[in-house]
């Protein structure tokens, strides 16, 4: 069949919108390195700010053990690993009283660490940044409400809503003449996300097969048919409503028209107050 133009990543990836300058400021107070599949990234105990710099996707989940960890949120490459605690070091409500969140890595690539007690001077110095994780976290409560609103429905209404989620969120990537979904999640991940069993999941996948809904592989989801997903997700006791469009953001769709960036800007110099003295980043470098 003929392939519809790749879906574009509705979510807001952080390192994008940033200016050259808060880039450069995050840099200079963070410390990057290099993490593998499998390696745990801290999240609640740390309490700073992780941005995932190149190549790597983060799950974040609560508990450690297959059988029992419960999926939270995904992060993409030039995403926070958790927009939900700079913030609010406790965490949103919604989170409940989840005991310990973990942050695993799915692909490798590297990430920058900005420690937690440079986030005020962060926040103060450049507060586009905090309007910028404010406005992902309320993103992210819309996507965790709408999985949190079918809980109790069926597992083909919880799983169709995870799917179009994750596919107007983060987006396709081609592979094999087709496209597919961008986040690379496995049947287990999948079932961890939606509350369900394995073998549940793989029999509804195993049907949307056959019906044409859906294409999959290891690690890897084709959506062939939105609209018939989407009929599936829009149960009458909870209507679907899609993840909000790019469009719907332009008051932080951009950087920060605070901090003024011209060709030629000295570093050393015209970073602002607090993030360019060399006695408080050099601590920072590793």
């Amino acid at each position: 069949m003929d392939r519809l133009p790749l879906q574009r990543a509705g979510q807001i990836n952080f390192w994008r919108h940033l200016s050259q300058l808060e880039r450069d400021a995050l840099a200079r107070i963070g410390t990057e390195r290099p993490v593998e599949a499998g390696e745990v990234v801290p999240v609640r105990e740390e309490r700073g700010i992780t941005i995932v710099t190149t190549g790597s996707w983060i799950r974040l989940q609560a508990g450690r053990a297959r059988a029992s960890r419960s999926v939270i949120d995904l992060a993409a490459p030039g995403d926070l690993v958790s927009a939900l605690h700079p913030t609010d070091p406790a965490g949103p409500p919604w989170l409940g009283e989840m005991a310990e969140i973990y942050g695993i890595v799915l692909t490798r690539g590297t990430i920058l660490d900005v420690a937690q007690d440079m986030i005020p001077i962060v926040f103060g110095d450049l507060p586009h940044i905090q309007a910028l994780i404010r406005t992902i976290q309320a993103d992210q409560l819309h996507f965790a409400r709408q999985l949190q609103a079918v809980r109790r429905l069926k597992i083909d209404v919880r799983l169709s809503r995870l799917l179009l989620g994750l596919l107007y969120r983060f987006g396709e990537r081609p592979m094999a003449k087709r496209n597919v979904l961008a986040a690379p999640l496995s049947q287990a991940d999948l079932a961890a996300w939606t509350g369900s069993s394995e073998t549940s999941v793989g029999r509804i996948l195993k049907k949307w097969r056959c019906d044409g809904l859906v294409r999959s592989g290891y690690s890897w989801i084709s959506v062939e048919d939105r609209k018939g997903l989407r009929d599936i997700a829009n149960s009458s006791a909870v209507p679907y409503a899609r993840f909000p469009a790019p469009g719907r953001r332009r008051m932080t769709a951009g950087p920060s028209t605070s901090v003024q960036v011209a060709a030629g800007l000295d570093l050393t110099t015209d970073l602002p107050p607090g993030l360019h003295a060399r006695d408080r980043t050099d601590r920072y470098r590793g």
